[in-house]
């Protein structure tokens, strides 16, 4: 039987240098020594490459609309457009917003930071109605839960985000498994409403495909990244 490999092989002498007693003890000491220090050393290099690196901070993009006089800003990595069908559907995602709404930027987060659940994507949207009164703009931010196609409905609660006034609504599509979740946010300036949609959308069928439903806690993350981005909004000065 073939003795297993150590991890400390034991050093053999040649005949030669067992007879020798000149040969000096600290040349000996580092060739007992090496490959014990190797052997100690390898586990912790294999953890640090196991181990989580953290996301280095992404510089930022600002959108600026000339024609409504606003500004924020957005992850540099994050893929932009201004077009509606490019990236996503603007109507199925914010399905409040009255047909005259116009879309003029949206925001995706570009990968899935929960690859093992059913994220499929988050968005930031900005859009204006233009010559709204401020109770049709209050309207359109309402709190929606529909269940089975049956929705439970009550009023936006007011809320300041950049120093700005908002209705904040919450807007939820659920059946077997909550689909699509939309956090709205409504303000009136310049006589036209602003609209900013923080979508998160989901895929049903967790258990056929091996994945988890999203978490709460996960569901806060991807939450506080889109509304990081609302928080840096400002108007052009007057």
């Amino acid at each position: 039987m073939i003795p297993p490999k150590s991890c400390h092989p034991e050093r053999r002498l040649a005949p030669r240098e067992r007879r020798s007693r000149r040969t000096p003890t600290l040349l000996i000491l580092p060739l007992l020594l090496g490959p014990f220090c190797l052997c100690n050393t390898l586990p912790a290099q294999t953890a640090s490459r196991r181990a989580p690196i953290a996301p280095a901070s992404s510089s930022t993009r600002t959108f600026h609309d000339p024609t409504y006089h606003l500004s924020f800003d957005y992850p540099a990595n994050w893929t932009f457009s201004h077009a509606d069908h490019e990236i996503s559907t603007f109507h199925l995602d914010a399905r409040s917003a009255v047909k005259k709404t116009l879309m003029r930027a949206v925001v995706a987060m570009p990968e899935n930071p929960f690859p093992e659940s059913t994220f499929s994507g988050a968005y930031v949207y900005f859009s204006v109605t233009p010559r709204t009164s401020a109770a049709a703009c209050t309207a359109q931010a309402r709190s929606t839960n529909f269940v089975r196609n049956v929705p439970q409905v009550r009023p936006g609660d007011p809320v300041r985000i950049a120093e700005i006034p908002f209705t904040h609504a919450h807007d939820e599509q659920r059946d077997i498994c909550i689909t699509q979740r939309d956090e709205l946010y409504t303000t009136r300036h310049r006589g036209s409403c602003y609209r900013f949609d923080l979508a998160i959308n989901n895929f049903c069928g967790g258990e056929v495909s091996g994945v988890k439903d999203i978490t709460a806690e996960e569901l806060d993350q991807v939450r506080a990244r889109l509304t990081s981005i609302l928080a840096t909004l400002h108007f052009d000065p007057k």
